[in-house]
């Protein structure tokens, strides 16, 4: 107890400076990610002549290959980082803190992933999600659709072949309670998980699941292997009905 005060400060000081590092690596991922497409568009406007509606025609084409290109080298200079830098998080229970490890590889992981994903999300291009979800640590099987304005946790989700997960749904592996709790969130093959639905970490969907819209699934709960599950909180109902 003796040296409480002093640990606090080195503790501030360690978060501090992890707070300034997490905004250097966004900046320098996201500054060599933008750098192809900027370049490209340096090179296309010094050629344009807008008096030329031939050029205004291939300029409207061009952005559509500058957001490709703008969109890969986010993908892959994010990704450098993540796993160059080792900022996957992993499963326990740790301090709401950047002097703690994990929180900070976790800010990091965010800062870097989710921005890029947003810009994903623009046009529904579900194997370009799954590619750059497999990239970063995502257990993501064969066929799987990814509707769009999902809330993902990469590090900490498996989905199985040939499941849709609908629009805004939210699969967590987090959640900040008097802790940040980080745990692992499992959906099966060939599950259909509803627009709008909310999973708690920590959650397993059994294989062939129908999860209804809207519906909140709570942390640690099993969905059972070929049920539908429906409501606040989940619950199962007969197909048949």
């Amino acid at each position: 107890m003796k040296y409480s005060g002093e640990e606090k400060k080195i503790g501030g000081l360690i978060g501090a400076l992890r707070a300034i590092l997490v905004l250097v690596m966004a900046f320098m991922a996201y500054g060599i990610g933008i750098f192809p497409a900027l370049f490209i568009a340096y090179v296309a406007l010094a050629w344009l002549d807008i008096s030329n509606p031939l050029h205004l025609l291939s300029f409207s084409i061009l952005l559509v290959v500058e957001y490709l290109v703008l969109l890969f080298s986010l993908i892959f200079s994010t990704a450098f980082f993540i796993n160059v830098f080792n900022l996957k998080y992993r499963e326990g229970i740790y301090r709401k803190t950047l002097d703690d490890k994990m929180a900070f590889k976790f800010t990091a992981y965010f800062a870097l992933y989710y921005p890029t994903y947003k810009l994903i999300n623009l046009f529904v291009i579900p194997p370009i999600k799954s590619f750059y979800l497999s990239l970063i640590g995502c257990k993501i099987g064969k066929n799987v659709f990814l509707a769009g304005e999902e809330w993902l946790d990469p590090c900490l989700l498996e989905i199985g072949d040939n499941t849709m997960i609908g629009g805004r749904a939210m699969i967590l592996g987090h959640i900040a309670e008097e802790k940040l709790v980080l745990s692992k969130t499992k959906i099966g093959k060939n599950c259909l998980i509803g627009g709008e639905t909310f999973i708690m970490p920590g959650v397993t969907i059994e294989d062939n699941v129908v999860l209804g819209s809207k519906a909140m699934v709570p942390k640690g709960m099993t969905l059972k292997s070929g049920k539908t599950y429906v409501g606040i909180p989940a619950r199962p109902i007969d197909r048949a009905k």
